[in-house]
């Protein structure tokens, strides 16, 4: 009697919600800024870009570039994580007009990706380029996230 006493109070403790806890919910997270984040370490050019929805609910996060100049390495993290895995793409054009796929990327699977791309980052930003994480392959016309690069490098 006493063990089930404890286990509805556990129970019903882990189902009531704190008001004063953080949001789960892409809703209650402040969109990152548009802002790339450049730097050089090494010879090594690292480009941040944040990744958030272009409207309404999705995933936020952050894809970083590296590249020595012959190659790029595209790092994704994004939440919150989704069960499926998730195309992904560098397209041409800007978040609210998506361009033709210019490179396939790896799937992001629970919330992580990383790629290699055998282009440097000044060939993939040439023509404007931007990074799109696609909800699954049943559903892949609907964009969770989106993050613009740079137009140049300094």
């Amino acid at each position: 009697m006493v063990i089930a006493v404890f286990a509805i109070a556990a129970l019903m403790s882990c189902s009531s919600e704190d008001p004063g806890a953080p949001s789960t919910s892409v809703a209650g997270i402040k969109a990152p800024s548009p802002t790339p984040d450049i730097s050089i370490v090494n010879g090594i050019t690292h480009v941040v870009i944040h990744l958030s929805p272009t409207e309404g609910e999705g995933q936020v996060g952050t894809a970083t570039f590296s590249t020595d100049g012959m190659t790029t390495t595209v790092e994704v993290s994004i939440a919150p994580a989704a069960t499926e895995a998730q195309p992904m793409h560098i397209h041409a054009g800007i978040c609210t007009d998506v361009g033709t796929v210019l490179h396939a990327l790896q799937n992001v699977v629970r919330g992580s990706s990383t790629t290699i791309i055998d282009v440097s980052l000044e060939e993939i930003i040439n023509d404007g380029a931007l990074v799109n994480v696609h909800a699954s392959y049943a559903d892949a016309s609907t964009y969770t996230a989106c993050g613009q690069l740079p137009a140049e490098l300094q």
